[in-house]
């Protein structure tokens, strides 16, 4: 079986650095080198928490080099000198970039029959698609529109190779080595998420003309999206990081409740008395449960991960799973909820179209007198049918409530800061479909200082809309 390298020189990438990994573990690379170049912002907490189930490989930037290109090209060059030859074929990439194989199952399978020892793909510049905040889904998915062929940037290639030539290292691939011929993008092509959006791209540019820099990276003249093939299984891996991250969190939290640990109260802006003195008026979450159902009933095809709609009363085979819709009763206003299959399926999360969330439950905010849904994490609408006549109440069943009885433990106290540590000191495991659906339902202030205090452990999946439109 061949062994492939995928060589990442990083900094600073926690809120995609997860997506980067999954992206390239779901083409086939058997294993990541990952060099963090001193990150502060979480992105070695998320590389640690992937390679818990993945070999994933974390490396440090030499810190007596000023210049990060050259702690950059020492990594680069140790590399190839004392590790490569483990592998039959290695490629350097960079945080924003993505390969992405145009029609090949896999990278494997793509280089069953190579016979060079060298294969470039060119780039493929990529705009902001007109998004203007950081966003909580995958760049594949987010960003689709990209500028056109003839764009002489497209002409920079990343190279897989043989990292040996009789037993000889290689010097590094050149990216500037066929400037002088025409892009193709026949066999696959490097997704370059060079703008993605003015936030992540002004925080990564030290251009000394960012605004005519960003005209230059904010292309958006065609439309791509055949690197959502890979989307299934690249979200299925960064559920796992992602969940493994909010267990991380889970124990942490736990042990400054239960230490009465000052220095990370004073990181979230709590003290001791907060996690004593409960609320003057404490109204315990209740919840009333809804098949949703209706002329169209939605359900879930197990065999796919999908949603689809059938016509209600209609035969339903073994693989739909019905959908129950969870309603906070204790909320005025914009009511707190959860979407989930009514019995408990296989696979890292479910997936709900329209929310970014990689948990076994999304969750949602109802409008008032429940006419609509709308993304907990994005504010926006989700496409479900919430009329009266499609939501059939449904008695609160032991099993129903058992599957969100770490989610109640977690909110019984509200949807406050204070109140999620006060319900962390109360249950006794850690479940982080809950601690992800109870971050979604606190305040955006609360969920952004929870992610400053525990960097990297808080993924843009789960952080609250600040708005609902």
């Amino acid at each position: 079986m061949l062994k492939t390298a995928a060589v990442l020189f990083v900094h600073d990438e926690a809120d995609t650095i997860g997506w980067w990994l999954a992206h390239h573990a779901a083409l086939g690379f058997s294993t990541l080198v990952v060099c963090d170049d001193g990150s502060t912002d979480g992105t070695t907490t998320v590389l640690s928490n992937a390679s818990s189930f993945y070999d994933v490989r974390i490396r440090r930037a030499d810190p007596s080099l000023a210049n990060r290109l050259d702690r950059q090209t020492r990594f680069q060059e140790t590399f190839l000198k004392s590790e490569a030859a483990e592998f039959d074929w290695v490629m350097f990439l960079a945080a924003d970039e993505y390969l992405h194989l145009e029609s090949a199952p896999s990278l494997p399978d793509f280089l069953e029959t190579a016979t060079a020892d060298d294969i470039r793909f060119n780039w493929c510049l990529f705009g902001s698609s007109g998004r203007k905040t950081p966003s909580p889904f995958s760049p594949v998915e987010t960003y689709t529109r990209h500028a056109l062929i003839s764009m002489t940037d497209h002409r920079v290639v990343r190279s897989i190779m043989r990292p040996r030539q009789a037993d000889t290292p290689r010097p590094l691939p050149d990216p500037f080595c066929a400037i002088g011929q025409n892009a193709d993008w026949q066999y696959g092509r490097i997704l370059h998420f060079a703008a993605s959006d003015p936030e992540t791209f002004n925080r990564r540019q030290s251009s000394a003309t960012p605004q005519a820099a960003w005209r230059h990276f904010d292309r958006n003249d065609a439309v791509y999206t055949g690197a959502a093939r890979w989307l299934t299984e690249t979200k299925n891996i960064a559920a796992s990081i992602q969940q493994a991250g909010l267990i991380d969190l889970y124990w942490q939290l736990r042990g400054a409740v239960v230490h009465s640990d000052r220095t990370i109260l004073e990181r979230l802006g709590l003290s001791t008395q907060d996690l004593t003195t409960p609320p003057a008026t404490r109204n315990p979450a209740r919840f009333r449960f809804f098949r949703l159902n209706g002329a169209q009933k939605p359900v879930l095809d197990t065999s796919t991960g999908q949603i689809l709609t059938i016509p209600s009363g209609s035969p339903e085979p073994e693989r739909y799973v019905s959908l129950v819709l969870a309603v906070e009763t204790t909320q005025q206003g914009t009511a707190f909820a959860c979407l989930f299959p009514e019995v408990p399926v296989q696979g890292k999360f479910f997936a709900l179209p329209g929310s970014p969330v990689l948990l076994a439950a999304t969750p949602l905010r109802l409008s008032p007198g429940h006419a609509s849904a709308l993304c907990a994490v994005t504010g926006s609408r989700i496409n479900l049918a919430l009329s009266a006549g499609s939501l059939e109440e449904l008695d609160a069943t032991f099993s129903l409530r058992d599957r969100l009885t770490a989610l109640m433990v977690l909110t019984a106290e509200g949807h406050t800061l204070p109140a999620l540590l006060r319900g962390i000191d109360r249950l006794p495991a850690p479940d982080a479909t809950a601690l992800g659906c109870a971050i979604a339902a606190l305040p955006p202030a609360d969920a952004d200082r929870v992610a400053r205090a525990f960097p990297g452990l808080v993924p843009l999946s789960i952080r609250p809309a600040a708005s609902y439109v």
